[in-house]
């Protein structure tokens, strides 16, 4: 279905698929109609409106809802609705007919209100479905007031039925209210405690932690392990300069010690050597013997054995004491370089163990302040998750007190009045409050009106025929020609010479207009096959083609008529008062068939085809034999020999649906002209046959609205045609 709407939305682009109703032509129509019977209805109703009236009670109460209601614990007002109150109230009203609730109030009435309120052994069901149509519930504008009304015949349970109605919705609503406080109190409730929990345990972290850190405010000031880093760090510090100092006064001694063993020591060799006892108590002993023994060579010959062995005892004397001398010197060398280099050594060792002792303190001193450090730093974290611990207590104590707070203002708001009340309740009625009179004539007078006027709307709607020429607009998408108006024709002056006989009807203008299109369309388009065809049987097709061929005849001096109907329905020939011999089809189709050459059977083909001196125009008859009128090829035939033979050629065929020689005929026409007749033409067949023609690409469509053919009347139609109902119209419409 989806896909055949798709379809014909794009074959007839901008159209309808469905006839539109034609409100005008509804008033002109049946405004007449729905006022006679109209009134002829009421007419009858009256009396029976009138022995049904009876008087009726009335009961109204009031319910009020306050937009702002002030708070018992705060400054701030609570719950304020006075931007939605409107939609608030509504809504209360609407809740008031709660099928629940209503059931409760019927439940609360007595078996005798409530058997004269409903019916006797009514259920508790259909009793709140009568009171849900009676009930009369209503904010009352610019107010904050809810009113509820009941009417009845009877004054017994009125008051108490709204009563009752008003009261169970005030419990509900109360109910409803302290099961939101009760809801909202656990909620909170069950929050504490869990934030009590949570309490307690960041409690018992946060002393875990200062007594890791050893203090309870968790700042750096109050780090103890960062006062000892700063004191390890000033006391490194102080040793880094110390062991810069010794060290450099170890290399100075390092190097004061290679400069002084490079400086010779003989000077205090030889003072060692000139104060040595023994060597100088040995000299001067030698010396004495030598000086001596010198005596004794005194008087001693060079050869003297005495004198040699003097000599010699001398030599070994000197010898002795020069040996003894570098002994002693030797010696002396010894202590006094050993002395020197021990002092040397000394004082080497005494810088080298001062430099080591500082350096070893110093290793001590790094490793302690890097313990320090890695001990402060740990403790500086514990300081910052004794703070978060700390925040994070602050934060809770603070969400704690307004739990407390919030479960205290709800404990006490929800003893606290709501903001519905029952402002007036209902009262039994005294009087009865008036009558169903205007009711029962506004009945008496919408009923028959409208029943009149209802039947006539559904024929005006169900009427699928095309009844004005703004129906073809909707179906095809473009306007008709000039409609076609009807016309009594009298049997000397047929319909199908009204352009002969009457050129100045209407319907010749009309008819004019129309010759005039195809002339127009022949020059600019060339366009020269133009297809009749009417949408129903009996559309005056024909009588239309000829009329226009005649007038075409005027303007053009060569026009054929090609009858391509069935043999059963031929009407051309008649209608031309043609002889009955006069040649058709198939004898055209056996000449072109045995001619060879074609100016001869052009010719021939001249004296076969009819001429119509008084229109001006020339005719083909249709086959009185189904064999030639069955067969396309025949009519393409002609259609191809006289295409050029003649300015025009107009085509006459039988209805689309009924022949399918139409759509055959249509694969050769430039232009189809497409008859609807008035209202008989049904607005589905004529979209149905467009779309077909346009299916097969035909290249224009020239709709032409007919209101005379062969009318059909409807059922209700038919009833207007009744003489004595004809006459009554007239005498109103004259009226």
């Amino acid at each position: 279905m989806e896909t055949e709407h798709t379809a014909n939305t794009t074959l007839l682009p901008g159209t309808k698929k469905n006839k539109p109703v034609d409100i005008i032509r509804f008033i002109k129509r049946y405004t007449v109609f729905i006022i006679v019977m109209g009134n002829f209805l009421f007419t009858l109703m009256v009396p029976f409106v009138l022995l049904a009236i009876k008087p009726f009670y009335k009961v109204s109460a009031f319910i009020q809802i306050d937009p702002v209601i002030q708070t018992i614990i705060g400054k701030d007002q609570e719950n304020s609705i006075l931007q939605q109150y409107t939609d608030y109230s509504r809504t209360q009203a609407a809740r008031l007919r709660n099928r629940e609730t209503l059931k409760a109030a019927i439940e609360r009435l007595t078996p005798e209100e409530r058997d004269i309120l409903f019916f006797p052994n009514a259920s508790t069901d259909t009793a709140a479905i009568l009171l849900d149509t009676r009930l009369y519930i209503k904010p009352i504008s610019s107010t904050h007031l809810i009113e509820l009304g009941l009417q009845g015949n009877n004054m017994l349970g009125l008051a108490s039925i709204v009563n009752h109605i008003m009261t169970i919705y005030k419990e509900e609503a109360d109910n409803t209210q302290k099961k939101q406080n009760d809801n909202r109190l656990a909620f909170l409730r069950s929050e504490r405690d869990t934030l009590l929990s949570e309490i307690d345990n960041k409690i018992n972290l946060l002393r875990e932690v200062s007594r890791q850190t050893f203090t309870s405010e968790f700042s750096e000031a109050y780090n103890v392990f960062y006062k000892k880093v700063e004191q390890l760090q000033s006391a490194n510090v102080r040793m880094a300069l110390q062991l810069i100092d010794v060290e450099s006064s170890y290399r100075q001694r390092i190097q004061e010690k290679k400069e002084i063993e490079t400086l010779p020591m003989d000077s205090q060799v030889e003072e060692v050597v000139a104060g040595d006892w023994g060597l100088d108590s040995t000299q001067s002993w030698t010396y004495q013997q030598l000086q001596e023994m010198r005596t004794k060579l005194d008087g001693l010959s060079e050869g003297n054995s005495d004198r040699l062995y003097i000599e010699k005892r001398m030599e070994a004397m000197r010898e002795y004491e020069k040996k003894m001398t570098d002994e002693v010197r030797k010696i002396a060398e010894q202590t006094v370089y050993g002395k020197r280099n021990y002092t040397l050594n000394l004082r080497m060792i005494e810088e080298q163990s001062r430099y080591d002792s500082l350096k070893s303190a110093g290793k001590k001193l790094s490793q302690s302040l890097a313990a320090a450090k890695q001990e402060a730093a740990l403790n500086s974290e514990r300081m910052i998750t004794g703070e978060q611990l700390q925040a994070e207590l602050t934060h809770m104590r603070g969400l704690l007190f307004k739990y407390e707070s919030r479960i205290n203002e709800l404990v006490v708001q929800s003893n606290a009045p709501s903001r519905i009340s029952i402002a007036t309740p209902a009262y039994p009625p005294s009087s009865p409050a008036g009558n169903n009179a205007k009711k029962l004539f506004m009945v008496c007078i919408v009923l028959p009106y409208g029943m009149v006027f209802t039947f006539c709307f559904l024929l005006e709607y169900l009427d699928n025929r095309i009844t004005s020429p703004q129906n073809i607009t909707h179906a095809l998408g473009s306007p008709s020609t000039w409609p076609i108006s009807k016309v009594e024709c009298k049997e000397e002056s047929p319909f199908h010479e009204l352009t002969l006989t009457d050129t100045e009807s209407v319907s010749s203008k009309a008819l004019r207009s129309l010759a005039i299109r195809i002339f127009k369309d022949h020059r600019a388009n060339g366009s020269r096959i133009f297809l009749f065809s009417g949408v129903n049987e009996g559309n005056g097709t024909t009588d239309v083609l000829l009329n226009v061929a005649q007038l075409l005849g005027e303007l053009l001096p060569r026009v054929l008529i090609i009858e391509g109907v069935s043999p059963k329905k031929t009407a051309l020939k008649s209608r031309l008062n043609a002889p009955k011999d006069s040649p058709t089809i198939a004898r055209a189709t056996q000449l072109i068939e045995s001619s060879i050459n074609p100016e001869k059977w052009l010719a021939e083909l001249d004296k076969i085809i009819f001429h119509d001196g008084l229109r001006g125009i020339h005719a083909l008859f249709a086959s009185q034999t189904m064999e030639v009128h069955d067969n396309p090829q025949t009519f393409e035939k002609i259609l191809k020999t006289v295409n050029n033979a003649y300015d025009l050629i107009i085509v006459d065929s039988s209805p689309v649906m009924q022949n399918e020689l139409t759509e055959y005929l249509s694969i050769f026409a430039d232009v189809l002209v497409l008859v609807i007749q008035g209202n008989r033409t049904l607005y589905r067949e004529l979209r149905r046959v467009a779309e077909l023609f346009i299916r097969q690409e035909i290249p224009a469509i020239i709709p032409v609205l007919n209101w005379g053919g062969t009318g059909t009347l409807g059922m209700f139609e038919r009833r207007f045609n009744h003489s004595f109902l004809e006459y009554v119209l007239k005498r109103i419409y004259h009226w």
